[in-house]
């Protein structure tokens, strides 16, 4: 007697004994998600001395594409390949958040670093890649952290 239906084989997203590859990754994503993700990415790995990984953290990031640089202790960037919703990452200390230029920057980065928890002195910041106005306005923020971990490395 057969009972209920075959398991359906999990994404590579969220299989956490497996690790994926970066295509495996984005694979499940439509090509406009896609391009949005790529451009994030490519902008990210073109400043000075970053390093990507793939690493597992758990619900509700699962497998995320961590970006870091040579002698911090924790990565300055995560671009999270949440199936219909991907995301960037950018956790950054109270002295880094303190030293931007808050009043200029758009509307929706000022939000979330606004409404952003604070976990042991740093901020966490998240938001969904929708648009590419909006990935270019967090490619600026992310170079600003970059930037900060470097010189914080020297």
């Amino acid at each position: 007697m057969r009972r209920g239906s075959p398991l359906k084989p999990r994404i590579s997203w969220q299989d956490r004994f497996q690790a994926p590859s970066v295509a495996e990754l984005l694979a499940p994503f439509a090509k406009p998600q896609l391009q949005l993700i790529e451009q994030a990415r490519q902008s990210l790995l073109q400043l000075d001395g970053v390093t990507e990984s793939i690493a597992w953290l758990g619900i509700p990031w699962r497998w995320t594409l961590a970006f870091g640089v040579e002698g911090a202790d924790r990565p300055w960037a995560y671009l999270v390949p949440q199936p219909g919703k991907p995301l960037l990452a950018i956790p950054m200390s109270g002295e880094t958040v303190a030293a931007l230029p808050i009043r200029r920057l758009s509307k929706f980065i000022r939000d979330v670093i606004v409404l952003s928890p604070k976990v042991a002195g740093v901020h966490w910041m998240q938001w969904e890649i929708a648009g590419r106005t909006q990935v270019e306005d967090l490619i600026g923020l992310a170079r600003r952290q970059h930037e900060s971990v470097l010189s914080a490395t020297v």
